[in-house]
C-alpha cells in the first residue's frame, strides 16, 4: 500500500476506502501482489536448487490466503490438528503439510499419521510414545539449541528456559534415530 495524492492506495491503483464503501466495514483485504514479492524475495535470498518455503498458518489461515501460498510452491506449517484440516481444504497434499504442535496428547499426533502430514516432535516423552506406536512413521525433532535470540524472553523460542524443543543437553537418548533424506529432516 502507498500514499498517492493523500488517500492509500493498494497495488492495482484501488482505494480501499471505496472498497469498503462498496462492500461494508470492516473489510479485511490481502494484497497478494504484496504477498508474492515478500515470498519471491525470501526464496531468492538463498542460492539453494531445493528450497522449500512453508507459510506458517498461524499468521493468518484464511483459506484464500492458503491456497494463494500454495499456488506460489509453498508447503504449510501448522501447529495444530485444526490448521492441518484447513490447510488439506485448502488443497495443500499431505506431504506438503509439517505440524508442529506443542504439549499436545498422542491421541492429537495419531490424527495427523491418520492424515498422513510430516510431522515435527519436540518432545522426549512424545517422541518415545509416537515410537512405539508408529515406528515405520518418519518424523522430525525440534532441538532447542538454548540460544537467546528475539530480544526477550517473551518472544524468543530457543532460550534453555523455553518450552519448545528438545533441550540439546539431552541428544543422547535419541542420536539413534535414523535420519531420513526423503523426508527432509
Amino acid at each position: 500500500m502507498q500514499i498517492i495524492n493523500n488517500r492509500y492506495v493498494l497495488d492495482g491503483g484501488l482505494d480501499p476506502l471505496e472498497l469498503g464503501q462498496k462492500y461494508g466495514f470492516p473489510l479485511y483485504i490481502y494484497e497478494t501482489a504484496t504477498m508474492k514479492r515478500q515470498y519471491e524475495r525470501l526464496l531468492n535470498a538463498f542460492d539453494l536448487k531445493k528450497l522449500k518455503i512453508n507459510y506458517a498458518c498461524k499468521a493468518l489461515n484464511n483459506i484464500s490466503v492458503l491456497k494463494f501460498f500454495k499456488s506460489l510452491g509453498s508447503g504449510l506449517d501448522t501447529v495444530s490438528i485444526q490448521e492441518v484440516r484447513v490447510g488439506l481444504m485448502a488443497g495443500f497434499r499431505p506431504e506438503d503439510i509439517i505440524y508442529t504442535p506443542n504439549c499436545v496428547s498422542i491421541e492429537e499426533l495419531s490424527q495427523a499419521v491418520d492424515m498422513g502430514v510430516k510431522i515435527n516432535i519436540d518432545n522426549l516423552s512424545i517422541l518415545e510414545q509416537f515410537g512405539n506406536l508408529f515406528p515405520d512413521y518418519p518424523v522430525c525433532i525440534r532441538i532447542n539449541p538454548h540460544i537467546m535470540a528475539g530480544g526477550n524472553s517473551k518472544i524468543s523460542v530457543g532460550h534453555i528456559d523455553s518450552k519448545f524443543g528438545i533441550s540439546f543437553h539431552q541428544t543422547p537418548p535419541y542420536t539413534s534415530y535414523r535420519k531420513n533424506p526423503q523426508y527432509g529432516c
